[in-house]
């Protein structure tokens, strides 16, 4: 099933790659191709005419896992561009009843999927001096597919969206729709609470609430 929506419904994955990531950044479509080797350049078509991202390199083998996307490595801290895990805290419910973090049992998968893939990452966008956001590529195989894509697929990610709803990238919706029509990986939970609507709905309590008032 994976494979069918990767090679089928997912020939492409959309990103962004661009020095700085404005509001509505272009959308850069990106062609399964032969899986890349450590340190091979990533170059992927830009019709703006940015020059290609830095190379890629292999995932960091002392990466240590904060969540189902995030890490820390050499002292930094590098996420998945466009992919949102499951959030800590959040439960779900196994069999006979027994009750497991979400977040956490999203970043167990997330290093198992990432040990079998043996992806090699590249940064798109360095926030500050220590915080990265990256996207990574499949090596196993003979094909390299966009790691997001791999784990949203799988049904072990989802795609993220910005402070207003927006999805950060549109293509990874297709992914998280053909897992939830799967019911794999985390949508085979029927109590799965999307990381996605949690967070909006923790933004919303957070807004100030505002009441007419009469001069």
């Amino acid at each position: 099933m994976l494979i069918a929506v990767i090679a089928g419904s997912l020939t492409y994955v959309h990103f962004y790659v661009l020095p700085t990531l404005p509001t509505s950044p272009s959308t850069i479509q990106v062609q399964a191709q032969p899986a890349p080797s450590a340190g091979s350049p990533a170059q992927p078509p830009d019709p703006a005419g940015n020059a290609p991202p830095s190379n890629f390199s292999p995932f960091p083998t002392e990466a240590q896992f904060e969540s189902g996307d995030s890490w820390i490595a050499n002292g930094k801290r590098y996420r998945l561009y466009g992919l949102q895990s499951c959030l800590r805290g959040t439960s779900i419910t196994l069999s006979q009843g027994v009750k497991r973090d979400c977040g956490e049992l999203n970043l167990i998968m997330a290093q198992a999927i990432i040990r079998d893939a043996k992806p090699v990452c590249t940064t798109v966008h360095e926030l500050d001096v220590n915080n990265m956001l990256v996207v990574c590529q499949t090596t196993t195989g003979k094909t390299g597919y966009d790691l997001a894509t791999f784990m949203i697929a799988q049904g072990w990610g989802f795609a993220a969206t910005g402070s207003q709803g927006q999805l950060i990238v549109p293509g990874y919706r297709v992914a998280e729709e053909g897992a939830r029509t799967a019911r794999t990986g985390l949508w085979a939970y029927s109590d799965m609470p999307h990381p996605v609507a949690v967070l909006l709905d923790q933004q919303k309590q957070k807004m100030p609430q505002t009441t007419a008032t009469q001069p």
